[in-house]
């Protein structure tokens, strides 16, 4: 009875939850802004309390602990998980795109080890 009398009005039983969830969309929300600013979701993590929560989703990722509908939210904006991987496939790619190139021109790929950087 008494219960019911305060689900009636109303009463929250996990305060402590729902303000985990409401700071977790405040982060979520600002890391919308900061896609829509700048194209990716790849904030630096001392870029403060938004780079460490950013880190943080990763973190918690990487152990099993994110919740799916937190990791499904954050996959429907282009979040970025293994950032250190993306950059080093990029590395990779543009190396990769200059040897191409030298092949073209030249016909083999025996680079010079003096030849670029």
């Amino acid at each position: 009875d008494r219960v019911d009398k305060l689900n009636e009005i109303g009463f929250s039983w996990s305060v402590k939850a729902e303000a985990e969830e409401s700071k977790w969309q405040k982060r979520f929300n600002e890391l919308t802004a900061y896609q829509a600013k700048h194209g990716d979701c790849k904030v630096p993590q001392k870029q403060g309390e938004l780079g460490t929560w950013v880190h943080r989703q990763r973190l918690l990722r990487k152990k099993g602990e994110l919740n799916q509908d937190r990791v499904d939210k954050l996959n429907e904006i282009g979040f970025s998980w293994s950032v250190k991987a993306e950059a080093e496939e990029s590395k990779w790619q543009k190396r990769f795109n200059e040897l191409t190139a030298y092949q073209a021109k030249h016909g083999d790929c025996k680079v010079p080890q003096k030849q670029g950087e």
